[in-house]
């Protein structure tokens, strides 16, 4: 589980799921990790060269659980992959 949430957000692959569906699938993912779990998936991610490897992993696990929180129209994929 861990892993395919990991690899969806390096790769950026796209599922062919409208994009509501496929963010609240990766959140509710994500929120049902543990601490040690979504460090994990944080850090393979990062691993893969997204974005996040900018930051602390403990800031991007932080930054991932609240985008999940607030996300408004663009998917966690989508925000975690922009370079802006």
């Amino acid at each position: 589980m861990r892993f395919a949430v990991a690899v969806m957000m390096s790769l950026g692959l796209a599922v062919a799921v409208p994009a509501t569906a496929q963010a609240d699938t990766l959140c509710r993912e994500f929120n049902t990790m543990d601490d040690a779990g979504k460090l994990a998936a944080v850090q393979e991610a990062a691993a893969g060269g997204n974005a996040v490897a900018q930051i602390s992993p403990k800031d991007a696990v932080a930054l991932a659980v609240a985008m999940c929180r607030v996300r408004v129209g663009e998917t966690v994929l989508q925000v975690l992959n922009s370079k802006v």
